[in-house]
């Protein structure tokens, strides 16, 4: 009888630190960003007018970190960066943290390869999960 009862007591333990080991990961986000414009292999005369979605989070302002928020990033002929690192602040990553969906890009003639990148409030990459790539050109003005 006491040899049934450990085993109970022992099979009750094991599920319980299942449970709780379960109850702490968290779940990827799902959902995507992409660019609404401009369309990839576009070829634009002057200015570039981007317009930036994401689907699955919310977009806010840079600075406080709340889960299912962020904001947006735009990599110029960079690939997207890994989950959980910082984004570079110069000019070929640009920051929109006051939340901004739409921005112009003064690129002088040249392709380029746009990458889209959503982070936290903290500018702490999604990963590749939410970012997403284009190729354009922009002809003379």
């Amino acid at each position: 009888m006491r040899v049934v009862n450990r085993i109970n007591l022992l099979a009750l333990c094991v599920v319980t630190l299942l449970v709780v080991i379960g109850c702490g990961k968290k779940e990827k986000p799902k959902g995507r960003v992409f660019f609404s414009e401009p369309k990839d292999g576009a070829e634009i005369k002057g200015p570039v007018k981007v317009v930036m979605v994401v689907e699955g989070m919310e977009v806010k302002p840079a600075g406080a970190v709340v889960e299912g928020t962020g904001h947006h990033h735009i990599l110029i002929n960079k690939d997207f960066i890994p989950q959980g690192q910082v984004i570079a602040t110069d000019d070929a990553h640009r920051h929109f943290g006051k939340g901004e969906t739409e921005a112009v890009l003064d690129l002088p003639p040249g392709n380029y390869k746009l990458t889209l990148q959503f982070a936290d409030g903290l500018h702490l990459s999604y990963g590749k999960d939410f970012s997403a790539t284009i190729n354009i050109k922009v002809a003379s003005k």
